[in-house]
């Protein structure tokens, strides 16, 4: 591999002439490396260390030709991805920056910028000068369409369009706003640049120019678009009429009667909709499979008669289905051009539904209305949509709209100038900032007001703020109060102070924002943990007295609100599903034996106080593990692939729907379960006061396989949750 790097050094006297590098790895003789021309920095070239795989740090050093000077020695990081592995070296500073405003505020620059990387690392007074609260994006009508985009620190902004059916642009100067107001956002316009053109823009298309310097811009989409060309590189202006499917409405308030009154008494379940129904097995026809026409289409059976896809979930009384990501994300594509498979989670449009899913691959706007024809039959069929988004990273650091926009504003970045990587995809989004704050309100307000959205899970939100996912609260209450929020709270990254996380441990900060209880799902199932599995209760680990703590709400784990801050869950995307796990720690053991622990896990999951959450197929035991050794025998990487399937082939993720009839059985006693949690008001208290009430533990003795809850109210009936037996009997 070539290993590039971009160099830019500034020297103290400016002179260049005799300057050059000397390159090396680490346990190799370097050599010379030269200079091939000058910016307004200083000295550029770009340099190479050609080695038989990535490197992820390589060293250099700046010397005069004669060695009678040279700097320290810099130790470079490379990134993966698209970076473009650029640094910005100064005489004197022994820093290694990898963002050029950085750079400019290294105090052995002649004249250092001490404001160029303020809307870094100096996020409150940037924010008062320059935030913004009014609309973004572009707002259509037949006779004009006004553009906007904020971008402060922009030199100069061009509009380039494209007419409908056209490839030749127009481009057009777009004006800064002049207004100034630090105390209301919503009149300080100095950060946005608008333009109104007066004729109809229907199915025009455009990209934003942006002059970061005199002489130096670049291209991008708008970071509010809602829909694109089919190529995906330009945003599309579309007439709200042309967004609208036949007979569809959004409802909110009292209008939308699948919203649960209570979340505690909510089923939510998982699923992919490519998964979901892209095998044969769903009777669905090829056209329609993994999409969104698809995961609502009726009347679909597998080969023995049984209801599959969308009439299997209306069956089992689910009251909410949960999307895997369905927004625009990055996509790879095999040597013959066949899309490869991914979850999802590498966001890159966030208000655009991602085309893959749509039937109609000519038509740039079906994504948008094949996608609220499905939320309107589910929606019909009683059944409430909850959208899985990935807020807290974008796929690429560099290309991103955001990036090419403002430049280091909306991601949490280091000193240096490198980004932070809270999420381990490179990058972490800094939702602390005021405009970010503000994109992941618009962009969540559109799902809800546009698509009638019914709750977001939220990816990895312990990288977001507390005052932030507060605020998304109380958007959503104005909307409709009923509408979900939940996500993962694992606390990770370093850019926030603990207490300011969105994490599980800070739940009580956060009414009303719900919490993967992992503490419930290592408790019954085990889990793995650096790929190291431990057993739970249903495998005969002594987790009976956690057990008793997580029915009764989980008060004892975490210092929560009220029981609808806890989102019990055995399965999920993430790690072995349940039925996989249990076949680990389990070897041999019967189906008819392993059948019954996978039911008691379900009981368990389903009558925990708070929401319950499972993922398709745990009722069933779908299984990710697909045998392509000698002889049908699992290999290493099989068992790597089932834990963690986000890019593994069909094979491994879809759904077989034939695998129903034979475990009809376990399917109808889940589904019992389910209506039990939905109807018996002693599974869905709304207080830890009302629990006390109506609930307490029986028997939850370490090491005896048993534990007993009893009933306090109307019902007096007891439930006894026997690992011996591995059974659930309710007397």
């Amino acid at each position: 591999m070539d290993n590039q790097l971009m160099v830019h050094f500034h020297s103290k006297d400016g002179d260049g002439r005799h300057y050059s590098m000397w390159k090396w790895l680490d346990g190799y003789w370097g050599q010379d490396a030269s200079f091939s021309g000058r910016d307004d920095f200083g000295l550029y070239g770009q340099i190479s260390f050609p080695a038989s795989r990535f490197m992820t740090l390589v060293n250099l050093l700046v010397k005069t030709d004669d060695w009678s000077k040279q700097t320290n020695d810099y130790k470079v990081r490379r990134f993966v991805g698209d970076a473009p592995n650029e640094i910005w070296l100064v005489e004197g500073d022994g820093q290694v920056y990898y963002s050029k405003q950085a750079a400019l505020t290294s105090p052995h620059l002649k004249n250092p910028d001490q404001t160029a990387f303020d809307m870094a690392v100096h996020i409150q007074d940037f924010d008062r000068r320059w935030g913004f609260q009014g609309w973004l994006g572009y707002r259509y009508n037949p006779s004009e369409t006004c553009f906007r985009l904020w971008s402060p620190l922009a030199h100069r902004v061009e509009l380039v369009l494209y007419a409908a059916g056209e490839e030749r642009a127009r481009v057009y100067d777009m004006k800064r706003g002049k207004r100034v107001h630090f105390a209301d956002h919503r009149k300080n316009t100095r950060g946005v640049w608008s333009l109104t053109i007066e004729e109809d823009l229907r199915g025009a298309s455009y990209v934003y120019r942006v002059y970061h310097e005199d002489d130096f811009y670049q291209e991008t989409r708008d970071p509010y678009s809602i829909a694109l060309t089919l190529d995906n590189q330009r945003s599309l202006i579309a007439a709200p009429q042309d967004l609208v499917p036949e007979n569809f409405k959004v409802e909110h308030g009292a209008n939308a009667v699948w919203r649960v009154n209570n979340p505690c008494s909510a089923v939510i379940v998982e699923l992919h909709l490519r998964d979901f129904t892209k095998s044969a097995s769903s009777g669905l026809e090829a056209g329609l499979r993994g999409t969104f026409l698809g995961a609502c289409q009726p009347g679909t059976r597998n080969a023995c008669g049984d209801v599959t896809a969308f009439d299997y979930i209306r069956q089992m009384g689910y009251s909410y289905v949960q999307l895997q990501p369905v927004f625009d994300h990055h996509k790879t594509y095999d040597a013959d051009g066949n899309l490869n498979y991914n979850w999802g989670y590498d966001p890159e449009n966030y208000n655009v539904p991602d085309r893959q899913f749509a039937a109609d691959q000519k038509d740039p706007l079906a994504p948008i209305l094949e996608m609220k024809r499905m939320i309107q039959a589910y929606h019909e069929a009683g059944i409430g949509v909850i959208m899985d988004v990935v807020y807290n990273h974008t796929y690429s650091s560099f290309r991103s709209p955001f990036q090419l926009s403002v430049p280091n504003y909306y991601y949490r970045m280091n000193y240096d100038g490198s980004f932070q990587d809270g999420s381990g995809c490179g990058n972490e989004t800094a939702s602390e900032k005021e405009m970010y704050r503000k994109y992941m309100i618009d962009s969540l307000s559109y799902w809800a007001g546009e698509f009638g959205v019914d709750g977001f899970r939220f990816d990895l939100m312990g990288l977001h703020d507390v005052d932030t996912m507060n605020a998304i609260r109380s958007a959503m209450d104005r909307i409709d109060p009923r509408i979900l929020i939940y996500g993962e709270g694992w606390d990770m990254g370093r850019g926030l102070p603990g207490q300011y996380k969105a994490t599980k441990g800070n739940a009580h900060f956060m009414p009303r924002i719900a919490f993967f209880n992992d503490d419930e799902r290592d408790a019954v199932k085990g889990a793995e943990v650096y790929d190291q599995i431990k057993r739970g209760f249903v495998s005969g680990q002594a987790e009976e007295g956690r057990i008793g703590k997580a029915l009764l709400g989980s008060l004892a784990f975490v210092s929560y609100v009220a029981p609808n801050q806890v989102l019990n869950y055995i399965e999920a995307h993430d790690n072995y599903n349940l039925n996989d796990l249990l076949t680990l720690l389990h070897p041999g053991e019967s189906e008819e034996e392993l059948e019954k622990r996978v039911y008691l896990a379900n009981a368990l999951n389903l009558l925990m106080q708070g929401l319950c959450f499972m993922q398709l197929g745990q009722e069933f035991q779908r299984t990710k593990l697909v045998a392509t050794g000698q002889n049908g025998e699992y290999t290493d990487s099989d068992y790597a692939r089932a834990r963690n399937s986000y890019n593994a082939p069909d094979a491994v993720n879809a759904i077989d729907w034939n695998r129903i009839t034979r475990k009809a059985d376990l399917i109808a006693a889940v589904r019992d379960l389910i209506r039990l949690k939905k109807t018996a008001p002693e599974f869905s208290c709304k207080s830890y006061e009302e629990i006390g009430n109506q609930m307490r533990i029986k028997s939850s003795q370490g090491g005896s396989g048993l534990v007993a809850l009893e009933s306090l109210g109307a019902s007096k009936k007891r439930y006894c949750f026997d690992n011996r037996k591995k059974t659930l009997e309710i007397s």
